[in-house]
């Protein structure tokens, strides 16, 4: 008898239109100051987000307007009194404040094909799924030292303005290295993944007790859509507005005596994403890794950002250290260095 299943489905349609960056060549972002000048900035607020216009730029939150000749990509304007040379770069569907609210209200939120085509395509072929789906990953080297795409991906820098708004903390860890999760289709004898909180909120295995659920948020999820998530390729299940809840998900949700699936009736959602988007979640939201009824391999990478007094769930140093000792590193401006330097390195400040 074959199964159904009931989840709601909570589909995410691809942009029509990106916003875009201007980097600089250490990395940094062309944005206004509080004078309306232009001026240089670390963090991906609304500051950096920028419109092309037949004209040259418009900045989307003010709706100032600055002239210039783009070629190629490139352009050259004056910040201060130096002139200086920016690459306009895939950006946003929507400002970084518009997330945010989504995210506070939701305790969720999808920024849509966020990553650019190019990185998009080498994470798959790092990962062997979609368009490299005849590959096997290569997991004898860690996933962030194949590849500048992925180091770029860990360190999307919209989704970690988001975490740091929402959990109200700057100095943000990464509970393990970057990893990649392969899905294969189900073949109706593998176990499956069950219902859960994550880390810190799931049972303990580094040091921690599980904090408060009402107390100050301490760690939120990321996931990086490589291929499209879709319900019948083994999106991620949810139930959304459960971070609100006292408790974790119910034992019954993963009672598996009648059926060996999990779950998987009305009461849960599955948002549907394309691939390179990143859904960004409330560690406290009750999920779990989807089924993949499809033929084909689905791939995300996952990431936890966790509050400055958690204690990591791994060890992220070592992978930080070999990720330095290869080509990768140098591959990075000044500012994704410092970016993936922090995540990997910064330590719990534990009273």
């Amino acid at each position: 008898m074959e199964q159904k299943f009931h989840e709601r489905v909570v589909k995410i349609e691809p942009p029509k239109r990106h916003f875009v960056f201007l980097i600089a060549p250490d990395g940094s972002m062309l944005g206004l100051d509080e004078s309306s000048e232009l001026a240089l900035h670390d963090e991906a607020d609304d500051r950096v987000i920028w419109d092309r216009t037949p004209e040259g730029i418009k900045h989307v939150a003010t709706g100032k307007d600055v002239s210039t000749d783009i070629d190629e990509d490139v352009c050259t304007l004056s910040v201060g009194s130096d002139e200086m040379t920016f690459t306009t770069y895939h950006g946003s569907e929507k400002l970084p404040s518009e997330y945010l609210e989504h995210l506070k209200r939701e305790g969720w939120v999808c920024l849509t094909c966020i990553l650019p085509p190019d990185i998009l395509e080498d994470m798959e072929r790092v990962a062997g799924t979609d368009r490299y789906e005849h590959l096997e990953m290569n997991t004898d080297i860690p996933r962030i030292c194949q590849s500048v795409s992925v180091a770029r991906a860990t360190i999307e820098p919209i989704s970690i303005w988001l975490a740091r708004q929402y959990m109200g903390a700057h100095d943000l860890h990464l509970s393990h290295p970057p990893g990649f999760r392969i899905e294969y289709p189900d073949d109706g004898k593998r176990k499956l993944g069950g219902w859960h909180s994550d880390f810190p909120y799931s049972a303990s295995t580094g040091g921690n007790e599980p904090p408060d659920r009402k107390g100050p948020i301490k760690a939120m999820q990321r996931n990086v859509c490589v291929s499209d998530f879709t319900k019948i390729r083994g999106a991620t299940a949810f139930k959304l507005g459960s971070h609100l809840s006292d408790t974790p998900p119910p034992p019954e949700w993963n009672d598996t005596q009648a059926s060996r699936f999990p779950y998987h009736g009305p009461e849960a959602d599955v948002i549907e994403a394309p691939g390179g988007s990143v859904i960004l979640y409330d560690a406290r939201m009750w999920h779990r890794t989807g089924i993949n009824r499809s033929q084909q391999k689905r791939a995300a990478m996952l990431q936890s950002f966790q509050a400055p007094d958690v204690l990591p769930k791994n060890d992220t140093t070592a992978t930080y250290e070999r990720l330095v000792e290869s080509p990768i590193f140098n591959e990075l401006n000044d500012r994704e260095q410092k970016d993936i330097t922090a995540l990997l390195t910064n330590k719990p400040t534990i009273a």
